[in-house]
C-alpha cells in the first residue's frame, strides 16, 4: 500500500507539530509509517487567542522545518490529499470546516472536540453518512499505553473508574469541551454509553464529577484547574483494581492515537464507535449544565 498523502486543516495547535513529526520524521523514535503530511492550510479563529496567537509560529515550523507545503485554501489542500487531519483547535468551527470537505469524498479525522453541541455533532455524522465520508474523532488519551493496556485486557470486567488530570478552561470552548474532554473520553472508552446523571462538586483548585449509568455503575473525575501533565486512572473490577499512571508512559499518546488514525485512513473504518463519540459530547453537555463555578478559570500554558 503506497503511503498516504495527508492534508492538514488548521495550524493553531501543538497537535499539528506532534502529528507531523511522527509521520514525516523517519528518525523519530516513534515514527509512524503509512502516510505523510504534505499539504496544510493555516486556518485559525480571529477571536480565540490560543488559535490566533499560535498559527504563525506553527505554520512557519511546518513549512521551514518539516517540509510541508502551505496552501492558500481548504480546497487546495483537500484536492491533492488522500485524507485529512482537521486539527483546527476551535471546536466551534468544525462543522463549518467539515462542510467544505464534503465534495472531496476522503476520510477525515476531526481532532477533539468533534463539536460543541450534540446538535452539531449529530449534523456532522449525518453529513458524513449522506456523502459517504468516513470520519473519526478521538482524544489522544483514549489510546495512552498504560490505560489502553488495562482496557484491552479487562474491559468486560470493569465496574467503575476514577480519572484525574488537568482541567484548565477556555471561555469560548466552555467547561469540559477543551481539556476536560480528555478525561471524559477515558471514562466513555471504559464505561460505554448510557450515562444518565451527573453531580458536580467544586472547590478553589479542583472539581469532582460523579457520573451514574443506567445499570448502576459509577465513574469519578477529579479535574484540577491549573494545567499539568499528570493524567491517570484507577479502574475497578470485582476482584481488584488496576492503575494506569499515564504520566510515566514511554510512548507518547499522540503516537498511539495516530497509529489508529492511519489505520482508519487506510481501512475507512473508525475504531471509535459513533455512539461513543456522541456520548462524549452528550456527557460534556450534562456536566457543563451542572457546573456553577461563578468565575471561569482560564489557562493557556499548554495543550494536548
Amino acid at each position: 500500500m503506497r503511503p498516504l498523502i495527508i492534508g492538514m486543516i488548521g495550524l493553531d495547535t501543538s497537535h499539528c507539530l506532534e502529528f507531523t513529526k511522527l509521520l514525516n520524521g523517519p528518525e523519530h523514535p516513534f515514527h509512524i509509517d503509512g502516510g505523510k503530511v504534505a499539504y496544510a492550510f493555516p486556518f485559525y479563529s480571529e477571536d480565540l487567542p490560543i488559535s490566533k496567537d499560535r498559527v504563525q509560529g506553527y505554520t512557519e515550523t511546518l513549512r521551514d522545518e518539516l517540509s510541508v507545503k502551505i496552501t492558500s485554501s481548504i480546497a487546495e489542500t483537500a484536492e491533492t490529499s488522500d485524507a485529512i487531519l482537521l486539527t483546527a483547535v476551535d471546536g466551534r468551527k468544525h462543522l463549518e470546516l467539515f462542510k467544505q470537505l464534503l465534495p472531496y469524498k476522503i476520510p477525515v479525522f476531526l481532532d477533539k472536540p468533534l463539536a460543541l453541541s450534540m446538535k452539531e455533532a449529530r449534523e456532522i455524522y449525518a453529513l458524513a453518512e449522506e456523502h459517504n465520508i468516513p470520519i473519526m474523532s478521538s482524544s489522544s488519551l483514549r489510546y495512552a499505553d498504560s490505560f489502553n493496556t488495562v482496557i484491552d485486557n479487562k474491559k468486560d470486567e470493569i465496574s467503575g473508574i476514577y480519572v484525574h488530570g488537568p482541567l484548565p478552561m477556555q471561555p469560548l470552548m466552555p467547561g469540559y469541551f477543551w481539556y476536560g474532554i480528555h478525561m471524559i473520553e477515558m471514562v466513555i472508552a471504559t464505561m460505554g454509553t448510557g450515562a444518565n446523571n451527573v453531580t458536580v462538586k467544586t472547590s478553589n483548585e479542583h472539581e469532582t464529577v460523579i457520573i451514574e449509568w443506567e445499570d448502576g455503575r459509577h465513574a469519578i473525575i477529579r479535574g484540577e484547574y491549573e494545567w499539568h501533565s499528570r493524567f491517570g486512572a484507577t479502574l475497578h473490577t470485582k476482584n481488584g483494581f488496576h492503575l494506569a499512571d499515564i504520566s510515566k508512559d514511554t510512548k507518547p499518546f499522540y503516537a498511539s492515537l495516530l497509529e489508529r488514525v492511519i489505520t482508519f485512513f487506510q481501512t475507512k473504518e473508525s475504531p471509535v464507535p459513533k455512539e461513543e463519540t456522541l456520548e462524549v459530547i452528550k456527557l460534556i453537555e450534562m456536566i457543563n449544565k451542572k457546573r456553577n463555578m461563578g468565575t471561569v478559570l482560564v489557562s493557556q500554558k499548554s495543550e494536548l
